[in-house]
């Protein structure tokens, strides 16, 4: 039975939310966000808790200390001490009106998930990444400056070829009945591009597709190609999971609604909680789902943390997750560059993952226990080392299973 604390006593208050944060970090094996807990800490940036995290937290804080948080103080909150003061109000008096005391976002705010810029100029910290590999290629020898020159003609040769493919395909796609004719013939507009541009790519393990009936594919995400590879070799029925805002995009949101893939709202905590709750209700009518689970990429190779989503709708309706390795689509577009490179890329699909059928009552290990085997076997055969929240190397190893 939780012990309640009057709400103007904001010493206690604060540091049962900081214990309360502390456990969870600690079940989702955060060391490194353990040590940067405070108040003071952003959410998202230091303690790493994207959004199914973060529901997860207040869902325990408003039950340890018997409260209801207000919806407007949830979404806006970007440190635990906009938690903190949404329970107790601001420091000096008694209200726990949040609203008022939550500092406003900043232009800058809005910027740090990379998501954001998908147009293909990245941000600044992708771009000075991308530098620093560029430099490291390069080397004063003509054999080299050759091989550079030769790159570039086939970037600008591959992306001209895209433009021209993406507006012929789309107005094709217009055309056709939503769906799974729409998703086939772009499936196989895909391979013909692919095979033009000379870019070879290859599925692992097809065996694996729909050998459990509907499932969840998660991936890790590497570059702005994934979709296109993914598309052109997945010949299934699925349905990919994406930020709303691709659907104002030209060309991309035609292709979004017509071969029936889902979009949801990111800005809103308790609508990514719903979203997740949509996810379930498609696997219990038996669609498959295909989920980037990191979220984002970056020019940086490496697997990102995972969100919680995916593996909290594979517990709760008892469906599989189906690891989906992606191994050389960094190179192929790396975040931050404009022109693709020559590549290979090879997607891996590994065998299934099952929630234990005596989990009831420990979901939430579950969830843990399949997200973090899943990023395991997924970093093992893309080839690329897990990475921390703070973007350094995790020592959890990358054997591959």
């Amino acid at each position: 039975m939780a012990t309640l604390i009057p709400r103007s006593d904001r010493t206690a208050i604060e540091a049962q939310v900081l214990a309360i944060t502390r456990d969870l970090l600690r079940e989702l094996g955060n060391r490194t966000a353990i040590e940067a807990l405070k108040g003071s800490a952003d959410l998202e940036r230091d303690l790493g808790l994207a959004s199914i995290e973060r529901v997860e937290l207040i869902s325990r804080i408003e039950q340890s200390l018997g409260t209801s948080l207000p919806e407007g103080a949830i979404a806006e909150a970007t440190r635990l001490d906009d938690i903190i003061a949404a329970v107790t109000g601001p420091r000096g008096t008694g209200s726990a009106d949040a609203k008022e005391q939550i500092p406003a976002r900043s232009p800058s705010g809005a910027q740090r998930n990379p998501e954001a810029i998908q147009s293909g100029l990245g941000q600044v910290s992708s771009d000075a990444r991308t530098q620093g590999f560029a430099e490291a290629e390069a080397t004063y020898d003509h054999g080299a400056l050759f091989w550079r020159i030769l790159q570039t003609i086939y970037g600008i040769y591959a992306a001209t070829i895209f433009f021209v493919w993406l507006v012929v395909t789309w107005l094709v796609v217009l055309l056709m009945p939503r769906g799974q004719p729409a998703a086939r013939m772009s499936s196989a507009a895909l391979r013909i591009y692919f095979r033009i541009i000379g870019c070879r790519i290859s599925l692992e393990g097809r065996e694996r597709l729909d050998a459990h009936g509907a499932c969840i594919y998660v991936s890790n995400h590497t570059s702005y190609s994934d979709v296109l590879v993914v598309m052109a070799l997945f010949q299934t029925n699925y349905h990919f999971i994406a930020k709303s805002e691709i659907n104002d995009m030209p060309f991309i949101g035609t292709f979004l609604r017509k071969l029936g893939h889902f979009a949801f709202e990111r800005t809103k905590l308790r609508a990514r909680s719903r979203q997740a709750e949509q996810m379930e209700k498609a696997l219990l009518r038996g669609e498959s789902i295909f989920v980037f689970a990191e979220g984002t990429f970056t020019a940086q190779p490496g697997v990102r943390p995972f969100q919680l989503g995916a593996f909290r709708a594979a517990v709760k309706t008892r469906r599989p997750i189906v690891p989906v390795a992606l191994r050389g689509a960094r190179r192929f577009l790396r975040d931050g560059t404009f022109l693709p490179k020559p590549s290979r890329i090879t997607v891996i699909v590994r065998p299934a993952l099952f929630a234990a059928s005596d989990s009831g009552g420990r979901e939430w290990s579950e969830v843990l226990r399949l997200r973090d085997e899943t990023r395991r076997i997924i970093s093992g055969h893309s080839g690329e080392p897990l990475l921390n929240p703070s973007g350094g190397g995790d020592l959890s190893g990358t054997a591959p299973s």
